[in-house]
This record gives C-alpha cells, structure tokens and sequence, in this order.
C-alpha cells in the first residue's frame, strides 16, 4: 500500500517536470540561440561545444581595450534590447487589457450592487428618520404643553 502510494507520487512528479520541460525548453532554446549569436558578434567561435575559459579568452583577444568591448557589447545586444523592450510592453499592454476586462465583466458589477444596496439601506433609514421626526416634535409639544 506504501509502495503503491509512493510510486503513485513519484510518477506525478515525473509527470509534472516532464510539463514544466515542455513549457520552459522551447524559452530555453530561445535564450540559448540569443547567446550563441550575442558570443558570436562579440568575437568568439561558438560553431562547436567550447569552455567558458576559451569563450572569453577569444572575446579578450578580438576586444583589447574596454571600449572596443563596451562598442562591440553595445551593438551586439541591440537587437536582442529592442526585442526584450518590445516584449515587455507587449505583455503590460495584454494583461492592462485582461486586467480591463476582468473589473469590467466581474468587480464592477459587484461594486454596482454593493453601492446601489448601500444608497437604498440609507434611504430606508433616512424614511424612518424622517416618520419619527415628527412623532418626537409632537410628542415635545404634548410635553412643552403639560408643563405650561
């Protein structure tokens, strides 16, 4: 019964990782074909599986001095900013839109009704203020009256 249960949650969680890898590969590959080509406008050959220590040994080489390296950083992430920039304001724009549509379709409504329950309880206490405004000032001259 253990055993059962345990296999059990350990294919759900194979099942989930194998989910989130579906969602996040194709971001992943994305990213790593932006790096490929940011490495490769900087000056180094990222054609075959390379280590990190030989990457930046061949942009040192092709950038010797800090601005050449700042230059070549610059033009070489234009692209990729612009694109970032563009994605970003994309996905402000949707979810304001979503956003928009959300309080339109489902808190509007309820604070319509909440404000329009509140102007009709405060008009029905109002109305009973007001019938016993009057009982109180009669009942103030009965009062006035009997003491004269």
């Amino acid at each position: 019964m253990i055993r059962d249960s345990i296999k059990n949650r350990l294919e759900s969680v194979q099942a989930a990782g194998k989910r989130v890898e579906g969602q996040l590969r194709p971001q992943l590959d994305k990213a790593s074909a932006e790096l490929k080509k940011v490495l490769s406008n900087m000056g180094a050959d990222v054609s075959e599986p390379r280590s990190l220590s030989d990457v930046v040994s061949q942009i040192r080489s092709k950038n010797p001095t800090f601005r050449e390296l700042t230059l070549r950083l610059d033009v070489a992430t234009y692209d990729l900013r612009k694109k970032l920039w563009w994605d970003a304001n994309m996905m402000t724009a949707y979810f304001t839109d979503k956003a928009g549509k959300t309080y339109e379709a489902e808190v509007k409504p309820k604070l319509t009704e909440a404000r329009n329950r509140a102007e009709s309880e405060a008009r029905r206490l109002l109305e009973q203020v007001r019938e016993l405004t009057p009982r109180r000032t009669a009942r103030e001259q009965d009062d006035t009256s009997r003491e004269e």
